[in-house]
């Protein structure tokens, strides 16, 4: 009570009738070793601006508390004491509280100009005007596309040899109800059969299919799988209780009936409630690159290793961005989540979730898979799974 009434004061108080210092007389700083309610609001403001990368915290100052508290105070131009004495709680809680600087990447090398394909009559949208489906693959100058009266698949593959890094964009544009589909070996037994992800791709006949949350290794390690829901059944409703900055967090992406995707966090909702709010489709893997167009502070702080990626994210419904980064090879080491969430964002996503990468990362175009295999411990591979991601139909898939 004394400290709020003391707050009270230095805010009522007109400048220039409070002697200089005089503020600090009123109130008792926060340092190493308080605890209690102010101590927790302070945490939780600090988080807000992105100082502290996770909320899960006590009511106790420690050392950390004083080392963040610093790097506001750093940031804001107050001396950096590490304690919170009235001058750094004033303007902590004020609007005039500067953000946490995000740390910076260097840019990538400016892609090369692409081949033009010879296009079929296309309506005012882009999508086919005549006849069923077209192809255009491209290998030597990385672009392979596919055009149906309501599906439109357009693959890139970008590189720059001084990281060195090759990296696939896939933009995805549907109408008329053309939607992802989970794909499932096993329908009745979710999670136990395994089958390389080109094969599953083949049987379901999709124009493109990637991997997903590869919920089926956490199943079979005995491992909290996540909210896993595959066209509207429950597949899983264990999370996590409280969101972290391991991998996978199992963080969320929900697919619906309109065409929009939405992220979440763990334990946002339960599955019975994305149910509720007509869910199709629900993948844990995380965490949360974008959310409503702005970067989860997350992946500032964690997620440093470099390592081949996945990533969906949605524009608007209808309109999509899928990013894979091969990695784990001589010729593409992989990347953060940072670059990740940054490459998504400039193309103007709004809502995007880390999916499994590494060696379970595989992109399939027809039947044929993209991407090359990652190598681990010394073996070059791609991980059999159970389940997949796919949109589009048809009878023309690859052998290769």
């Amino acid at each position: 009570m004394k400290r709020w009434l003391a707050m009270l004061l230095v805010f009522l108080l007109l400048p220039g009738l409070v002697p200089a210092g005089a503020e600090e007389t009123l109130f008792t700083p926060l340092a190493v070793g308080a605890k209690g309610e102010e101590v927790l609001r302070v945490k939780n403001r600090l988080y807000e601006l992105g100082y502290f990368q996770s909320n899960q915290f006590t009511k106790k100052y420690t050392e950390d508390t004083a080392r963040v508290v610093r790097s506001f105070q750093q940031v804001n131009g107050l001396p950096e004491t590490g304690e919170v004495d009235g001058q750094t709680w004033a303007l902590l809680f004020s609007d005039a509280a500067l953000k946490a600087v995000r740390p910076t990447l260097p840019p990538l090398a400016t892609p090369a100009p692409l081949p033009v394909p010879d296009w079929p009559a296309r309506d005012p949208d882009g999508y086919l005007a005549e006849g069923t489906e077209y192809f255009y693959e491209n290998d030597e100058a990385g672009l392979w596309v596919y055009l149906g009266p309501d599906l439109q698949v357009t693959i890139t593959r970008r590189s720059d040899s001084s990281v060195p890094l090759e990296w696939f964009e896939t933009e995805i544009l549907t109408r008329n109800g053309e939607a992802f589909r989970s794909a499932l070996t096993d329908p009745e037994r979710p999670g136990k059969k395994f089958q390389y992800p080109y094969v599953i791709s083949r049987a379901e006949k999709f124009v493109l299919s990637f991997s997903d949350d590869f919920f089926a290794t956490r199943m079979q390690n005995r491992e909290t799988v996540g909210i896993s829901i595959r066209e509207g059944r429950i597949i899983s409703d264990k999370t996590n209780a409280k969101r972290g900055h391991h991998l996978p967090n199992l963080d969320m992406m929900a697919q619906f009936p309109d065409g929009s995707l939405r992220v979440l966090r763990c334990n946002e909702a339960t599955a019975e409630e994305l149910l509720a709010m007509g869910a199709r489709n629900v993948f844990s893997f995380g965490p949360i690159l974008i959310r409503d167009g702005e970067i989860d502070d997350l992946v500032y702080t964690y997620y440093k290793s470099i390592e081949p990626r996945h990533a969906l994210g949605m524009i608007e419904p209808g309109r999509y961005f899928l990013l894979s980064v091969q990695g784990r090879r001589s010729d593409s080491k992989g990347t953060t989540l940072q670059r990740m969430a940054e490459i998504m964002k400039e193309h103007g996503v709004q809502q995007a979730l880390n999916l499994d990468g590494g060696n379970t990362m595989a992109l399939v175009f027809r039947g044929r898979m993209l991407n090359k295999l990652a190598v681990y411990k010394k073996r070059e591979f791609v991980r059999t799974v159970t389940s997949l991601i796919g949109i589009g139909m048809t009878e023309h898939q690859s052998e290769e």
